[in-house]
């Protein structure tokens, strides 16, 4: 943005330009930029905002011209917005704090004593270091209405990255010591110590004179200023108000030096200055609405985990059943490889089972009759009954009492000859005097229930 008119202290034109070429702007404005931030500020005119991108940041080494961003320009993909808080909606104070602690809770436990933060503005602080002086600290502690209006501001604007007082944000600032603009009608002021602001507020312009110089004085006796106003700037409104401005400011401050840079219709607005860091100022608004954007990211974050605690655990059973399916296919094939030796030895064995009574010596009814008959010796017990089928034997007997029939079935069970067969044998019962009657039943391991 070129130089209109430059005065000095006698209003004496300096310099002259011609206005910022609105074509060239526009072929600049046709640039595809990416990332880097947006300055969102308001404009002079009332409810409407100015739209600057810088494609470096604030941290970049490499310099760039801002691009002006018209209403209808779409923000560069990736980029960070920074968005400058009218500034009638600011409360602004500057503070001498001791150099050491926390400057927040100084700063706050100092206003909250003079009693000048309204309710939730607390929360809302921000404090902007200005310098540091020996053992003490200058700051400007700034905090947003509350609650804090949201009328006029830009489409989403709670979604902004960071938040500034557009007097942080003026061109020219570093070599100025007071700077008047225009913001949505409404004069506004702003006196700096090297470059930074210490004040900030709304003036009108017909109380322009007396509230400036006494602003001045008051700070310089306090120790904000250092000096009284001699570089001012006024810029950013029309050139018969800017001319009625420095007319009032040379009767202020007679031996300051004067810049003027009206607004011209049809030029770009003057751009603004990226701070080397942003401020950190969060209206209420905002910071209830990161609140809940986090708590959504926290349900999120745990209804991911959840679905990925799920899928992980449905690809291990799966996993499992997988293997398990494998090596139930291993083992029906090593079955299926048997089935056809398990045949043969199965009619291996029906074939043993038919020719066993013919050719097993322990399946001979004669051997059989002659193991049961060796513990009968002495003629105290004797054998009444004798049946043998299909791998059972059943047999009666009687005895002379109790005791000689339980050591028959005793002395049977351990039989060599008998070892094949379970012994079931019931209770003696008597028959008459000097007579016990038992029976008892003996079954081999492959004993069948056909004939």
């Amino acid at each position: 943005m070129s130089l209109n008119t430059q005065q000095e202290a006698d209003g004496t034109p300096v310099a002259d330009a011609s206005p910022a070429d609105p074509q060239a702007s526009s072929l600049q404005s046709s640039r595809k930029r990416r990332g880097g931030i947006v300055i969102e500020r308001p404009a002079p005119e009332n409810g409407s905002w100015e739209r600057w991108h810088f494609a470096g940041g604030a941290d970049s080494k490499v310099s760039s011209e801002p691009l002006f961003l018209g209403e209808s320009d779409a923000l560069p993909p990736h980029s960070r917005r920074v968005i400058a808080l009218p500034s009638r909606r600011l409360f602004a104070w500057p503070l001498w704090i001791a150099g050491e602690g926390e400057a927040t809770d100084l700063v706050r436990m100092e206003l909250s004593g003079r009693h000048m933060l309204k309710r939730g503005m607390e929360d809302s602080l921000a404090v902007i270091p200005v310098l540091r002086e020996g053992e003490r600290r200058l700051v400007l502690a700034v905090a947003p209405e509350e609650p804090f209006p949201s009328e006029g501001l830009p489409a989403n604007w709670t979604k902004g990255t960071s938040f500034e007082p557009p007097a942080r944000l003026l061109a020219g600032a570093p070599l100025s010591d007071l700077i008047i603009w225009q913001e949505w009608n409404t004069l506004q002021m702003a006196l700096y110590r090297e470059g930074k602001p210490v004040w900030f507020c709304g003036v009108r312009q017909e109380e322009m004179t007396g509230v400036l110089r006494r602003t001045a004085l008051r700070l310089l006796a306090e120790g904000v200023l250092d000096r009284m106003p001699s570089a001012i700037r006024i810029q950013g409104m029309p050139e018969d108000l800017a001319n009625r401005c420095a007319g009032d400011l040379r009767a202020s401050f007679p031996l300051a030096k004067i810049v003027t840079l009206p607004s011209e219709s049809g030029s770009l607005p003057l751009p603004p200055e990226l701070p080397a860091e942003l401020a950190t100022i969060i209206p209420t608004l905002v910071r209830e609405e990161r609140l809940r954007e986090a708590a959504g990211r926290r349900i999120l974050l745990f209804a991911a985990g959840g679905i990925f605690l799920y899928l992980m655990l449905l690809l291990w059973g799966a996993g499992d059943l997988i293997l398990r399916q494998r090596e139930l296919s291993t083992l029906r094939r090593e079955i299926s490889k048997l089935e056809k030796p398990a045949l043969q030895a199965k009619s291996d064995s029906a074939q043993w089972q038919a020719l066993r009574q013919a050719v097993d010596p322990s399946a001979y009814a004669l051997d059989l009759m002659a193991a049961l008959a060796a513990p009968t010796e002495g003629g105290k017990v004797r054998l009444t009954r004798f049946s043998l089928e299909h791998g059972r034997i059943q047999i009666s007997g009687e005895a002379t009492d109790v005791t000689q029939a339980y050591a028959f079935i005793e002395q049977l069970k351990k039989s060599p000859q008998l070892h094949e067969y379970e012994w079931n044998a019931g209770q003696p019962q008597l028959a008459g005097k000097n007579s016990v009657k038992f029976d008892m039943e003996g079954t081999r391991s492959d004993a069948t229930t056909g004939h």
